[in-house]
């Protein structure tokens, strides 16, 4: 039942919040800003952890980052309380304890109507993704959990590479150990966790920074950030990419600070805590998925632009061009850097240094993609359409959001202060979008998605992220157009003005809850929204012959402990979901990912494995103090892998009668064989 899976939701929910608000709290951050900006600095204390760990030499687990929570709150209370530069430094709020309330009331109301078609999806808490990358996903936290061993380092140690940002697989390892629930409940937790509360906590921030919307609009947000056919549905019933998902769903608070940074002068006040807050962001959100922190930094990078240019035009060039002496006779001929304000200065630089390092950090992470299997699907129209009105991939959008997104392009083109902002935020995203998507010309392409692989549904999942400000501005919109009209109707009629007070208030509070309410019905109940879920479900179901692995060889690995000793090596062909033997077997495996780099003399044993008796090479190349066993699995190959391709030949016809192979467990057609040939 789905209520097991409730302890690994709370401490998925405690894990991700409580050791980041700690520190915010303790770098005078008001609490509902530090609450919905936790996420981000949760994921960065957590890989500061296994690092700690890994400098004495010690196993993680969750006393290090207990310890590390401590260490970090430590440092800021220290810095913010016993210094006299900590002590001036005002509170950090941009977020309300009102608007994270009504933010908090609508979200609310959405997952009574959206958590039921999630469960839906996932089948049962016991499902896994049938999924190419769950593979290493899943041996990864299997890893963590039994060795201590969770720097980024150690993980990426185990694909034979240099490191893999595995803040995802460090959560779900803590979680699965504090919680005490199994591997695949283990999972569902951290994903559930991930979209239905991470997720609308960074929109929550991102949303209040751009828009500032009014009571109604904030109570909508909630359903409206579930109700895309981008994020997070995009990335669930396609590749199951946790990581990104994660990533993606922290990003948007980390480009809320960077534009909070950009339109408020008084954040450089306090320059050491909004850089130590940025930093610690940027790593929470890049360990997790470095394509998702640069989606953030990208978010932010137009309206950082326009926030410098408008500090060069006003302030800097505004002192620039008065005399720097108080007469005609002494003014200054020339320009001088000295006549300008040193804040005003200091300002520019900071905004100059984040805008030129955005665009750097854009063109580094900007390698050749011209292996990768995505391309160009769309033109450039249909491209630019489907992002700015809400779509994603030529999937069904509601037609709500495509009015709402409209509305919200609207108010942005025609209105004054902040309305542009939301529009200046669609940029970056809009752009990677169209380049992986439309783009024919192989630069663009990799300059502008390269970063994400050019993958369509992860730039897809992107254009998200902004894209929730911009329906809810065109909720805002939509209500300044009505009140507008009221307001001329009840000046024809020459009726008396409506005192303000706590009766608009409360009536902004019920027209809220109605409009949150029938917003998530309507989203729930859509054909198409189910359809969709449903899609995701097709993940999850374990057929009679399933992409990873089937319900016969879950069985199989469920019986392993009772036929190979704890010291045994089993060798699997990993394109089978040999390699999940580790995770859901507890026995060490020959490869516990299909596309490990090989070694020649592992090659040759996946060529020539049927011939351990008679060539000594092959066991040769096999543990020599260890019990040797082979699992053969059932017949399909993940992601439709021909066996001539991956190398595995060796592996085929192999049955009790050949030599050096002693059949001992079957499980329907899954066979494990002892080795007796070595």
């Amino acid at each position: 039942m789905w209520t097991d899976v409730i302890p690994g939701v709370l401490v998925a929910v405690a894990l991700l919040v409580a050791p980041g608000a700690a520190a915010l709290l303790c770098c005078r951050v008001a609490w509902p800003t530090a609450l919905v900006a936790a996420p981000p600095v949760s994921l960065a204390l957590l890989t500061i952890s296994t690092l700690l760990a890994a400098v004495v030499d010690s196993s993680w687990g969750p006393l290090w980052m207990l310890a590390t929570t401590v260490l970090g709150a430590g440092v800021c209370a220290l810095w913010s309380f016993a210094t006299p530069w900590g002590r001036r430094t005002a509170r950090w709020s941009p977020l309300t304890a009102a608007a994270a309330g009504q933010y908090l009331l609508g979200q609310v109301i959405a997952l009574l109507f959206v958590v039921p078609l999630f469960l839906k999806a996932f089948v049962e808490p016991t499902t896994i993704a049938q999924r190419y990358d769950n593979a290493f996903h899943l041996n990864a936290i299997e890893t963590i959990v039994r060795t201590g061993e969770a720097t980024p380092v150690d993980t990426g140690q185990l694909l034979r590479g240099a490191v893999y940002p595995n803040s995802w697989h460090t959560a779900a390892a803590l979680v699965q150990e504090l919680s005490g629930l199994g591997l695949a409940q283990t999972v569902h937790a951290l994903t559930l966790v991930t979209v239905l509360g991470v997720w609308p906590l960074s929109v929550w921030l991102l949303v209040e920074v751009l828009v500032r919307p009014g009571v109604v609009a904030r109570l909508v947000t909630g359903p409206l950030s579930l109700a895309f056919a981008g994020f997070p549905l995009v990335l669930l019933d396609w590749g199951l990419v946790y990581p990104t998902i994660l990533g993606l769903a922290a990003a948007p608070a980390l480009a809320a600070v960077l534009i909070h940074l950009a339109l408020d002068r008084a954040l450089l006040d306090a320059p050491v805590r909004i850089a130590a807050i940025i930093a610690v962001m940027g790593i929470g959100v890049g360990i997790a998925h470095p394509g998702a922190a640069l989606a953030g930094l990208i978010i932010a990078l137009p309206i950082t632009i326009l926030a410098l240019v408008r500090q060069l035009r006003g302030p800097v060039l505004g002192s620039l061009r008065r005399p720097a002496g108080s007469s005609a006779r002494h003014a200054s001929r020339g320009w001088s850097l000295r006549a300008v304000p040193a804040m005003d200065l200091g300002r520019a630089a900071v905004l100059m240094v984040v805008a030129v390092g955005i665009m750097a950090v854009w063109a580094t992470m900007a390698p050749s993609t011209d292996t990768a299997p995505w391309t160009a699907f769309q033109s450039t129209p249909q491209a630019l359409g489907e992002a700015f009105l809400g779509g994603a991939m030529s999937r069904f959008t509601l037609p709500l959001i495509v009015v709402l997104s409209a509305l919200g392009l609207l108010g942005a083109l025609l209105g004054r202060g902040r309305d542009p902002l939301v529009l200046l935020a669609m940029l970056g995203p809009v752009a990677v979008y169209w380049a992986s998507s439309a783009a024919q010309d192989a630069f663009w392409r990799n300059l502008l998605s390269g970063f994400l692989y050019r993958d369509n549904f992860r730039t897809a999942a992107v254009v998200t992220l902004v894209a929730v400000p911009l329906v809810v501005a065109g909720v805002e919109t939509l209500l300044r157009g009505l009140r507008h009209a009221v307001t001329l109707r009840r000046a024809r009629r020459a009726d008396p003005p409506r005192p303000d007070g706590a009766l608009p208030t409360a009536a902004a509070l019920v027209v809220g809850v109605l409009a949150s309410t029938a917003l998530s019905w309507h989203v729930s109940s859509d054909p198409h929204v189910q359809a969709r879920f449903e899609t995701v479900s097709d993940a999850y179901r374990t057929w009679e012959f399933a992409d990873l692995v089937s319900g016969t060889e879950f069985a199989m690995f469920e019986d392993l402990p009772e036929h190979v000793p704890e010291d045994g090596y089993v060798i699997a062909d990993p394109w089978e979901g040999g390699g999940l033997a580790y995770a859901f077997g507890d026995r060490e495996v020959s490869r516990i990912y299909m596309t490990v780099e090989r070694t020649p003399e592992e090659k040759y044993v996946d060529a020539h494995f049927h011939d351990i008796a008679s060539d000594p090479r092959v066991c040769a190349a096999l543990p020599a103090d260890q019990p040797l066993y082979y699992l053969d699995l059932e017949e399909h190959r993940l992601g439709g892998n021909e066996i001539e391709d991956s190398g595995y030949l060796g592996f085929e016809g192999i049955t009790g009668d050949t030599p050096g192979f002693d059949l001992v467990h079957r499980v329907g057609d899954v066979r494990l064989y002892e080795i007796d040939a070595c």
